[in-house]
Parts: structure tokens; C-alpha cells; sequence
């Protein structure tokens, strides 16, 4: 017997043609997912939606659309600049956040060199 993300996924596929395709298991039975097509260009996203829509009340039953969740829409031009922009800010974020953690060690090194060089002068210091 054919699952629901399987009769979804084919339905996607007959009606946009789509570049890309991902669903995923919502939770609790429910489906969800994006999917990326040219078909969605110059539409804003209340009529994605009901393109969307429409074509799950074409190809799926009552049962099958209590299921559905949420289902986000790309133009292939869209993916690439959200998605590829993201990695890239994902990557430079990754050895931002590299640098900051030596320079956290670096501080608390200072500090505890600090109050040793207090305690070996014989002076008493609190430190926050």
C-alpha cells in the first residue's frame, strides 16, 4: 500500500515539474516539506499557497489532506540565494565564533595570571 508522503511526492511531481523536493515526517502522522519549481515564479506567496492547495485537493483524498502541514515554496532562483547565501554565512559565522573562543581563553588566562601575580606580591584583590 502507497503511504501518504508517497501519493504527495507524486502529485508534486506530475503537477510543477519541481527542481527539488524534500518531505519530511511532521509528527503525529502529519507531512510536511518544500519544494522548489519555476512554476512558483512571479507568484507571491498567497497564490503558491493555493496552487499548493488546489493540487492536494486534486490528487488526495479528505483523509490524506488532514495530514498535510506546512509546505514551503522556492523558485530556483530563490533557493539559491537564500540556501547558498546561508551556507556561506554559515561557514564564515563557524570561523568568526572560533576566533572569539580563543580570545575568551586568552582573557581568562589574563585573569588568572593576574591574581597570581597579586597573591605572589603579597596583595589582596578580588576579582569580579
Amino acid at each position: 500500500m502507497e503511504t501518504v508522503m508517497k501519493r504527495i511526492q507524486k502529485a508534486l511531481q506530475k503537477e510543477f515539474s519541481p527542481k527539488g523536493i524534500l518531505l519530511d515526517d511532521a509528527g503525529e502522522g502529519f507531512v510536511g516539506g518544500w519544494i522548489i519549481s519555476k512554476s512558483f515564479e512571479g507568484l507571491d506567496g498567497m497564490q503558491r499557497q493555493k496552487k499548493i492547495r488546489n493540487l492536494f485537493d486534486k490528487y488526495l483524498d479528505e483523509k490524506d489532506r488532514t495530514r498535510l502541514a506546512v509546505f514551503l515554496t522556492f523558485t530556483p532562483l530563490e533557493k539559491k540565494a537564500i540556501f547558498d547565501d546561508f551556507d556561506t554565512f554559515k561557514a564564515s559565522s563557524k570561523k568568526k565564533s572560533s576566533s572569539t573562543r580563543t580570545t575568551t581563553v586568552g582573557r581568562k588566562n589574563s585573569r588568572v595570571g593576574q591574581k597570581r601575580r597579586l597573591a605572589h606580591n603579597d596583595r589582596v584583590a578580588k576579582m569580579p
